[in-house]
C-alpha cells in the first residue's frame, strides 16, 4: 500500500509540475467546454438565404412567396426576372436555394391541375441543405392545403369538416430527448466524451515522456523500478482517476446546466458509469505511453486519431452503415463505447440498467488494459 501511495504521489509531481501537461489535462478542458459549443448555441439554422423567380408575378405566387419568406428556416434574399442572376448567385454561396414559380401557376391551380414549382439546392452543406429543403417544402404545402381548404369550403364544407377532407390522417410529431431539434444539443454532449478521453490519453502518454527524460538525464527516481509493475501502474493511475473524476463531474454537470440542454436525475447512474470508462481509458493510455519514446510523439499520434474516432462513435455517423470489422475493432476504444451510454444517461433518461451492456464491455476493456498496462510498464523499466 505504500508503494502504491507513493507511485501514485510520483506521477502526480508530473502530472502537476509540467506546463504542457497541465495545459491538455486541466486547461484544454475547460477551454474546449467553452469553445466547442459557441458556434452552436442557435441550436438550428435559421434564415437561410433563397432567391425567387417568379415568372407568375400573380396573387398565389406573391402569397407562395411571402409564406417562404415567413418561415424561419428561409428568408428571401433577392428576387429576379430570370434565371441568369440567381444561378450565379447559387454558385458564389450567396444563397443556398433558388426556387422558380412558372408562368400559368394560377392559372393550372384555379383550374383544377397541379401546379409545379422548381427549386434549386445548394446540396455540398447538408445543414443548410436540409433547412432550405424544410423551408420550401412546408411553405408549398402550406398553400397547397390552402387552396385544397377553399375548395372543400366552396362545396359547402365548413372549416372543421374541410380541413378533416384536406387532411383524414393527423401526425401528432413529438421529438424525443431533443426537443429544440437543436445540433448543439445532438453533438456536444457526445464530443465531451471524446475530449475527456484524448485529453487524458495525451496528458497520460506525456508525463511518460516526462518520466522518461527523467530517467535519461540522470534523474531517476527511486519508484521508477520499485516494486512489482502492477503496484506501479495501479498507483500512478490514481493521480488520473481523481482529476479526471473532476473534469467528468465538470462536463457531465455544469457544462449541460451552463448551455441549457442538462437532464436532471442522472447523475448517480453517470458517475457510476465513469468509474469503468476512466479506468479503462487510463490503462490504455499506460499501454500506448510504452510506444512513445518522445512526449511530442503521443500528443502527434493522439491528436491524428481523434478524428477517426468521432465517425466510430456512432453519433457522426451510424455504426450500421460503419464495416463490420471497423466497428469491432472501434469497440477496443472506451469512447465508442461510452458515448451512446452517456447519451442514453443524460438525454434519454436512462438508468445503469440501460447500458449495462456497455458497462460490462469497459469493464472488459479494464481487465484487458491493466495487464497490458503491466507489460507495458516491465518494458519501460527493461529500456531504461
Amino acid at each position: 500500500m505504500r508503494l502504491l501511495l507513493r507511485a501514485g504521489l510520483d506521477e502526480a509531481r508530473l502530472v502537476f509540475t509540467d506546463a504542457g501537461v497541465l495545459i491538455i489535462t486541466v486547461a484544454a478542458v475547460v477551454v474546449y467546454s467553452f469553445f466547442y459549443p459557441v458556434p452552436y448555441l442557435n441550436q438550428v439554422l435559421r434564415d437561410e438565404p433563397i432567391a425567387v423567380v417568379d415568372l407568375d408575378n400573380s396573387s398565389l405566387s406573391r402569397r407562395l412567396v411571402a409564406m417562404a419568406d415567413a418561415h424561419e428556416a428561409i428568408r428571401v434574399a433577392s428576387t429576379a426576372a430570370s434565371l441568369a442572376e440567381p444561378e450565379s448567385q447559387l454558385r458564389s454561396g450567396a444563397v443556398t436555394a433558388v426556387l422558380v414559380i412558372p408562368r400559368g401557376f394560377e392559372r393550372d391551380i384555379l383550374e383544377g391541375r397541379q401546379a409545379r414549382v422548381s427549386a434549386q439546392i445548394d446540396a455540398s452543406y447538408l445543414l443548410a441543405y436540409n433547412a432550405a429543403l424544410t423551408g420550401l417544402l412546408e411553405a408549398s404545402g402550406t398553400l397547397s392545403a390552402g387552396v385544397e381548404v377553399a375548395r372543400w369550403r366552396s362545396r359547402g364544407k365548413d372549416q372543421e369538416a374541410a380541413l378533416r377532407a384536406r387532411r383524414p390522417v393527423g401526425l401528432d410529431l413529438r421529438p424525443l430527448f431533443n426537443a429544440s431539434s437543436g445540433y448543439a444539443t445532438y453533438v456536444v454532449p457526445a464530443v465531451l466524451v471524446l475530449i475527456l478521453q484524448q485529453t487524458l490519453l495525451i496528458g497520460i502518454g506525456m508525463t511518460g515522456g516526462a518520466r522518461r527524460d527523467r530517467i535519461m538525464a540522470g534523474r531517476p527516481s527511486s519508484l521508477d523500478a520499485a516494486g512489482h509493475p502492477a503496484v506501479q501502474v495501479a498507483g500512478r493511475a490514481l493521480p488520473y482517476l481523481l482529476l479526471y473524476a473532476v473534469n467528468a463531474a465538470y462536463y457531465f454537470e455544469f457544462v449541460p446546466r451552463y448551455y441549457g440542454y442538462y437532464a436532471p436525475g442522472a447523475g448517480l447512474a453517470v458517475a457510476l458509469f465513469t468509474v469503468p470508462f476512466l479506468l479503462a481509458t487510463t490503462f490504455l493510455g499506460f499501454t500506448l505511453r510504452a510506444l512513445f519514446r518522445q512526449r511530442e510523439t503521443a500528443m502527434q499520434f493522439l491528436l491524428f486519431t481523434s478524428l477517426p474516432l468521432v465517425f466510430l462513435g456512432g453519433f457522426a455517423w451510424p455504426v450500421e452503415a460503419v464495416p463490420a470489422w471497423l466497428n469491432a475493432a472501434a469497440q477496443l476504444v472506451p469512447s465508442t463505447v461510452a458515448i451512446p451510454a452517456y447519451l442514453r444517461l443524460t438525454r434519454m433518461g436512462g438508468g445503469l440498467a440501460d447500458v449495462a451492456r456497455e458497462s460490462a464491455t469497459l469493464w472488459t476493456l479494464t481487465a484487458l488494459y491493466f495487464p497490458a498496462a503491466c507489460v507495458a510498464e516491465s518494458l519501460v523499466r527493461r529500456r531504461h
